[in-house]
């Protein structure tokens, strides 16, 4: 198990000497390592210009990319690009977390769209609800190419403590991005722990743990962008992953009842989800005749299945 990385946030005072700290910094992690890649980022950057709300400033930490990532942020006034040897993107947001000044955080990653409204939005909702720890706002979805989709998103949760629903796989904050995060709540958590995959989930879980939140159905104020594969589809990966972060929170509900119930509705779903993408890990090991793969891949998954059968029969 990986102990969380400490985080200092506070941001240093006003003395005269440094420009005021801006009410919202916006952390994007990235990875770039193909022109599409690079274009989604400039993309992605010139969503944030159009910003309602211009108090905002951009960090943008390259995770070790092989292509020029300053040569795309350059074409950005008032972005500060941070370049570090890769290491994930809990790492990478850990990174961006340090580097900024803002009282508010949103997480943006390098291939979405922050629509218009998005900081407005969510200072309006901090300043109605003054004791939440974050607030979160509806998304829309997209193609990879950047299309309309002709399907819906679900409905924001009306309770305020989402621990349990985050925890029972209910609803799930998708993407980061549809929610904003006060310093002091994610000073509070020490920031991103990297179980490398669940990362995002073993964070919206502590937090919703520690702090009320607000949803709000309008404005939508982020555009995710849907991919036919990503990295949350490497069955092995995930899995481990989102074992390491149930085996985290399981002290903290034993002996209650509805977040047992919960812990376990979750961690169930979320199994069956990578359990599934083995399979489809399997089969595109065939395709690419990644023989490795396919034998890690194939013992894996009869292991989980002889794992889901024992559990049936007890």
């Amino acid at each position: 198990m990986t102990a969380p990385e400490h985080v200092p946030v506070a941001p240093e005072p006003a003395d005269g000497t440094h420009p005021p700290a801006p009410l919202v910094s916006i952390v994007i992690p990235c990875y770039v390592a193909t022109p599409k890649q690079a274009e989604l980022l400039d993309e992605t950057l010139h969503t944030v210009a159009a910003q309602t709300c211009g108090d905002y400033e951009i960090v943008v930490v390259d995770d070790g990319s092989p292509l020029d990532v300053g040569a795309i942020t350059a074409r950005h006034a008032g972005t500060v690009t941070l370049r570090q040897a890769n290491g994930g993107s809990a790492v990478a947001r850990n990174t961006g977390i340090r580097a900024s000044r803002g009282r508010f955080f949103v997480f943006l990653d390098a291939d979405d769209h922050l629509l218009p409204p998005a900081l407005e939005a969510g200072l309006r909702a901090f300043a109605e609800h003054p004791e939440c720890g974050f607030v979160i706002g509806k998304r829309e979805e997209m193609t990879y190419e950047g299309a309309p989709v002709p399907w819906g998103v679900a409905s924001l949760p009306s309770e305020t403590w989402l621990y349990n629903i985050l925890l029972g796989f209910d609803w799930y904050i998708i993407p980061p991005s549809s929610a904003m995060f006060r310093r002091e709540a994610v000073a509070a958590v020490g920031g991103f722990r990297d179980p490398w995959g669940a990362d995002d989930l073993d964070f919206y879980l502590r937090v919703a743990r520690a702090y009320p939140a607000w949803c709000y159905e309008e404005p939508a104020v982020t555009r995710y962008r849907r991919y036919s594969a990503s990295s949350s589809r490497d069955g092995e990966r995930m899995l481990r992953s989102i074992r390491v972060v149930y085996e985290r929170q399981w002290p903290l509900v034993r002996g209650d009842p509805e977040a047992e119930a919960a812990f376990h509705r979750g961690l169930s779903a979320l199994t069956k989800i990578f359990v599934d993408c083995l399979a489809e890990n399997f089969s595109d090991g065939i395709r690419a005749r990644n023989w490795r793969r396919v034998l890690r891949t194939g013992l894996l998954f009869a292991g989980e299945k002889g794992r889901a059968a024992l559990r049936r029969r007890s």
